[in-house]
């Protein structure tokens, strides 16, 4: 079986590093001076002022779709120039042009504490730029659903059941948990949608060493209420640490909570917004424990950080985010 899997992996990547040095040809770049950059859902080479983004699997369907939300998004964004797009050998691909820049999350760890607030705050600037964006102009190439999220009640408490059965949630765990996945179904409907970016990550914005200068890879941007992104900025300062941190660590951190809050809460005035904000999170950290818990060494999921998360929501009010949602539990 894993022979088979590997083999079957491995033919992939070659497929896809196949698309992505015909594509590079087409734009008289030689494909040897190309190099790979980091990304889990696609394959991404840059060289010659080109980076090409190639479908991680032949049944993807999202980058040309991509294209053409590109289009709409207000300069604001940062998106960079779409060149090309295509499909060949069943793979979709993208051309946009190079920018000299290296991933926040690559950079994160050797930004001091003002630094982090800044690249935090601009990166907020760019995910509100496309929130501003005309829903019906985009309800046509936004995602119709976002992967990490469910569609329906029945799905979303599906992967509570497939946690609790596997006995890494207790019961008591399961029942508070679905509580507040009942309280997020309750105010979905009345929530005005934005268009979210769907997986706001310092892994998919570009720091140059002064300045996000780019928001990228709006695969996953759908129409939902603005808190499934808000979720995604909280996470930034709040998901739990490994270890305890050093002094300089905890003082900066404690900075780049001070610079969350005041731009997470115009959005979570209301228990409503509170509610969806609880939502998604539990959603994303499930999505995310499933998803671990089925590679090699599930044994150690205690540890891991989306375990970590679901659980202090079925233990504490506010969950991880408690300091910022304290005044909602007052």
């Amino acid at each position: 079986m894993t022979g088979a899997t590997t083999g079957t992996a491995r033919a992939a990547r070659a497929a896809r590093t196949a698309v992505a040095a015909e594509v590079f040809r087409r734009h008289d770049v030689d494909f040897a001076i190309a190099r790979r950059a980091a990304g889990w859902t696609n394959a991404t080479w840059l060289g010659g002022g080109l980076a090409v983004r190639v479908a991680g699997s032949a049944a993807a369907q999202d980058l040309v779709r991509e294209t053409r939300l590109a289009r709409l998004l207000p300069a604001e964004v940062g998106y960079p120039a779409v060149l090309d797009s295509g499909e060949t050998n069943g793979f979709e691909w993208v051309v946009t042009r190079e920018i000299a820049a290296v991933s926040l999350d690559e950079a994160w760890p050797d930004l001091d504490g003002a630094q982090r607030v800044a690249a935090i705050r601009r990166l907020w600037d760019r995910a509100e730029a496309a929130h501003r964006v005309a829903p019906a102009a985009v309800e046509a190439v936004a995602r119709p659903r976002n992967p990490f999220y469910a569609r329906e009640p029945a799905e979303a408490e599906g992967g509570l059941r497939r946690l609790r059965a596997s006995g890494v949630l207790t019961a008591a765990e399961h029942t508070r948990l679905s509580a507040a996945l009942d309280r997020f179904w309750e105010a979905l409907p009345d929530a005005p949608r934005v268009l979210n970016h769907g997986d706001l990550s310092p892994v998919n914005a570009l720091w140059d060493g002064t300045d996000v200068v780019a928001l990228l890879d709006f695969e996953f941007a759908v129409l939902a209420p603005v808190q499934l992104d808000v979720n995604e900025l909280v996470k930034t300062a709040y998901a739990p640490l490994d270890g305890e941190p050093a002094t300089r660590e905890r003082e900066d951190r404690e900075r780049l909570r001070e610079a969350v809050d005041e731009l997470a809460r115009p959005h979570l005035r209301t228990d409503a917004e509170v509610d969806l904000l609880t939502g998604y999170s539990i959603q994303l950290e499930t999505w995310g424990l499933e998803r671990e818990l089925a590679k090699p060494g599930r044994e150690a999921y205690p540890d891991w950080e989306p375990y970590r998360m679901l659980v202090s929501w079925a233990h504490t009010d506010g969950g991880c985010y408690a300091p910022l949602l304290e005044h909602r539990f007052r």
